[in-house]
C-alpha cells in the first residue's frame, strides 16, 4: 500500500479513468459495448471528473489505477440543502485489488461526513460488496440485479 497514493480526480484523468474502466468493465460489470453505452460513461466520468468527489488511486508511476466516480444527489441538495454522495462507478485494476486500493478510496470519501450511497450489480467481481461491509455499509435495497449499500456518519461527526 505504501506506493499508492490517492487525490480527487480531475478531467485531467479522463483519458486515464477511460482506460481503466475499458479494463475493468466485464468486473463491474458495466456495458460500454455500444457508442451510446461509451458516450453515456465518458458523460458520467466528465460528471464525476468536476463534482470534487471522486478519489482516484495513483500507483508509484502516477497511474490511475482505482477510482470511486462520485456526485453530489442533486435532489436532496436542492429539496433539504444536504449532502448525500452517491457512487457511479467503482474500479480498481486487477494488479490492485489485494493493495487495499478499495479500502483507500473507500476512506477518503467517508472523510466528507456526508451519507454514501453505492450500487453493486450482480456479477461484480472486484470485491466491492465485501469492501463495502468491511468499512460500515449496509444494505438498504435489493432489486433484481442489484444491492443498494448506505453509509452513514455518526451523529457526533454530523455535529462537528
Amino acid at each position: 500500500m505504501a506506493d499508492l497514493a490517492h487525490r480527487n480526480a480531475s478531467l485531467d484523468d479522463m483519458k486515464d479513468l477511460w482506460a481503466l474502466m475499458r479494463q475493468t468493465a466485464a468486473d463491474i460489470p458495466c456495458s460500454i459495448e455500444s457508442e451510446s453505452d461509451q458516450e453515456r460513461a465518458l458523460t458520467e466520468i466528465m460528471k464525476c471528473c468536476t463534482a470534487e468527489f471522486s478519489p482516484v488511486i495513483l500507483d508509484a508511476k502516477r497511474n490511475v489505477v482505482g477510482a470511486l466516480l462520485a456526485r453530489r444527489d442533486e435532489l436532496d441538495w436542492g429539496l433539504r440543502n444536504t449532502e448525500t454522495i452517491n457512487v457511479s462507478l467503482a474500479a480498481v485494476s486487477a494488479s490492485h485489488r489485494e493493495n487495499g486500493a478499495f479500502k483507500v478510496l473507500i476512506e477518503a470519501i467517508l472523510k466528507r461526513n456526508a451519507p454514501v450511497y453505492v450500487e453493486v450489480k450482480t456479477g461484480e467481481a472486484q470485491g466491492l460488496a465485501a469492501e463495502l461491509k468491511g468499512c460500515g455499509f449496509s444494505v438498504t435495497k435489493t432489486e433484481d440485479g442489484a444491492e443498494l449499500y448506505k453509509w452513514e456518519p455518526a451523529a457526533e461527526a454530523k455535529a462537528a
